[in-house]
């Protein structure tokens, strides 16, 4: 019996100069979304370059400016050598347009599109040149 004692206290100890020292929270902080000079005070929360985007809705907000924004896709159109992904069936509403990629997968999904929010035909738009702007939504594929 009192080897089996000796045995475990061993083991505790050899477990316990094994564990680490600390944990690497302190090396990786929690990010801490920040204020932009940019963003208006009305329209919408403050974007954070990679953790949150504006809504769709937003987006004429921020004409002329480089923004995250996010949605669903309700459909993709095609028309005059161009894909345009389509949020909404407002009029005018923003939409994300490409002249060189088939984005049709993207009907029905989740996206979060980055770039500069320009004017396309009178309504506010992301000019999408590449797949790496395009990302799903947190939490949605």
């Amino acid at each position: 019996m009192k080897r089996l004692g000796v045995l475990i206290l061993l083991l505790i100890l050899l477990l316990a100069a094994c564990a680490p020292k600390r944990t690497y929270q302190h090396e990786w902080p929690t990010p801490i979304p920040t204020v932009t000079s940019e963003a208006p005070v009305t329209g919408g929360p403050t974007p954070t370059r990679l953790f949150e985007c504006i809504a769709w809705r937003w987006a004429s907000d921020h004409l002329g400016q480089s923004q995250c924004v996010e949605g669903g896709v309700l459909r993709v159109d095609k028309a005059e050598g161009a894909s345009l992904l389509i949020f909404s069936r407002e009029h005018g509403s923003f939409c994300g347009v490409s002249f060189n990629l088939d984005l049709s997968d993207l009907a029905g999904k989740c996206v979060r599109i980055t770039g500069t929010i320009e004017d396309y035909k009178g309504r506010p738009a992301i000019v999408i040149e590449s797949r790496d702007q395009l990302l799903p939504c947190l939490g949605k594929e």
